[in-house]
């Protein structure tokens, strides 16, 4: 394996579409990058091959909503995943599978409320103009998982 550099690709893994941001250590910046379309949870590979070739990240990041795993700690015993975590965990194994890259996953829970909230908040206030498109909730809520993995 390639030594770890700084810097990542971070994907907010969905059934239709999958944000993409980039982050970088040093300095500590993340940034949406794209949304890439996704047909019932797969990519367009040849796409995602561009994208790694292109930024050349030391590790990828994928955001995993572990709502089961709340379950599973509280004491129910059953493997209680949802749909969602079973893609972003099905997603993440295709990247490790693919790229001989560290794959990072984390708790992205509510990171799409969060993106949200930022967009209406630059609406309102004027920063921005555009209308908020789906493929923009989905960049930034990628982004918000790369600032989650840069405080940590």
């Amino acid at each position: 394996m390639p030594a770890v550099n700084g810097s990542a690709l971070v994907f907010d893994h969905g059934g239709r579409r999958i944000g993409v941001a980039v982050a970088n250590r040093s300095p500590r910046l993340a940034s949406p990058l794209l949304t890439l379309s996704a047909r019932n949870g797969v990519p367009d590979w040849a796409e995602l091959d561009k994208l790694v070739k292109e930024w050349g990240p030391g590790q990828l990041v994928v955001g995993v909503p572990y709502n089961g795993a709340r379950a599973r700690l509280a004491g129910s015993g059953a493997d209680e995943r949802s749909d969602s975590e079973s893609a972003a965990e099905h997603f993440a194994a295709g990247l490790e599978a693919r790229y001989p890259l560290p794959v990072i996953r984390l708790d992205e829970r509510l990171t799409s409320v969060e993106a949200e909230s930022r967009l209406r908040e630059q609406r309102r206030s004027g920063a921005r103009t555009k209308k908020v498109r789906s493929g923009d909730v989905d960049a930034l809520a990628a982004c918000v998982i790369a600032e989650m993995w840069l405080a940590q």
